[in-house]
């Protein structure tokens, strides 16, 4: 009996084309969208140009143009006159550019000021440093080196040659694998609409065995869902696992969990499947906003990163990100990832069991 409920409900799903295209085909399109959108790295393609104007024959701007024709990630693109590079920012054709007057006044950085920080600080300090690079009176490259980045005592190794789909991989797996949940609950109001979960519970079978029936093809088809679209991401896009792929494995079950766990919850409270496409959508678009999947948390306030671990979403986050950037993370440093998904999946299910109407 249980076995043939299970059979019914998976069948179901994989006539429901909607439901396929919004949990195997959608996140695999915003995959390749915020990965092309924000590349870096080995990734980054064709420099970023850079327009810039000086007056011919000046040394200082011969020496600027050269410094940024070092500088990775840049290239210069020569304007006619100042204005030019003024008119080239301003209708955005490029992001910066340069205006070198004649000594001594001041090289003049043409950015939008009112730009967000995350996009307009690295450019204007890396434009800067190509200035001051130029304008040295010694040779920096004869100078010793005066700063060293390293990372500190307790965090792991990152993995070379991160591309940005790397990133943006693990965020839209959270993000889309947690409408898991609403398909759930979905499937509940569909069955109370039908008659099927009456019948249902109308059969020699205990009632934790009905509900159990009903949730388990759901925790199947996310955790292919979210095989599928990790598995698209390392031979679609490059993606590598730097940690352990069993941590991976268990960490991707931990949020299945947590995902069906909050179907259950969304059922016992929700009402008609238009109330709850509407609210569970929403509810499911600002916790993925609040754990990162969209904005990465590092440059979240510090009010938002702490609300942002009031929802399972930002530990999964910070588990795949661990797993696939770190090298030689294990299944032990998962552990209180892991824990906390698997917690906020057992308050979901018992917050939904103690809430569900099996006669409504």
């Amino acid at each position: 009996m249980i076995g043939a409920a299970i059979r019914k409900d998976v069948q179901l799903l994989l006539r429901d084309r909607g439901a396929l295209v919004s949990l195997f085909i959608l996140p695999v399109v915003f995959m390749l969208a915020f990965g092309s959108m924000f590349r870096f790295g080995p990734s980054a393609g064709k420099p970023e140009p850079i327009a810039i104007w000086h007056v011919p024959g000046d040394p200082r701007g011969e020496a600027i143009v050269a410094s940024l024709g070092k500088a990775e990630g840049f290239v210069a693109q020569p304007a006619a006159s100042a204005d030019e590079v003024r008119r080239l920012v301003a209708a955005e054709a490029v992001k910066a550019g340069l205006v070198i007057p004649p000594a001594p006044e001041k090289v003049e950085l043409v950015i939008d000021l009112a730009a967000p920080m995350q996009v307009r600080g690295p450019l204007q300090g890396a434009l800067t440093g190509v200035v001051m690079r130029a304008m040295s009176p010694i040779p920096i490259d004869a100078m010793p080196a005066m700063v060293e980045a390293r990372s500190p005592p307790g965090i792991a190794k990152p993995l070379a040659g991160i591309s940005s789909f790397q990133v943006t991989v693990p965020g839209n797996a959270v993000l889309f694998g947690f409408f898991i949940s609403l398909t759930t609950a979905m499937a509940f109001v569909g069955e109370r609409r039908t008659g099927t979960w009456r019948r249902l519970l109308a059969a020699p079978v205990p009632r934790w065995k009905a509900l159990l029936s009903t949730l388990v093809p759901y925790f199947m088809v996310g955790v292919c869902q979210l095989a599928f679209l990790f598995a698209v991401g390392v031979v679609g896009f490059g993606m590598q696992i730097a940690g352990s792929v069993v941590g991976l494995v268990v960490l991707s079950l931990a949020v299945v969990y947590c995902a069906v766990s909050l179907g259950l919850l969304f059922a016992a409270i929700g009402g008609s499947e238009k109330q709850l496409g509407g609210i569970g959508s929403v509810v499911l678009l600002v916790m993925g906003m609040l754990g990162g999947c969209m904005v990465p948390r590092l440059v979240m306030p510090a009010f938002m990163k702490s609300i942002g671990m009031a929802v399972p979403h930002s530990w999964a986050l910070e588990g795949y990100y661990a797993v696939l950037v770190r090298e030689g993370t294990s299944l032990a440093d998962l552990a209180p990832n892991v824990g906390v998904l698997l917690a906020f999946g057992t308050a979901f299910a018992l917050l939904g069991l103690a809430l569900f109407r099996f006669e409504r």
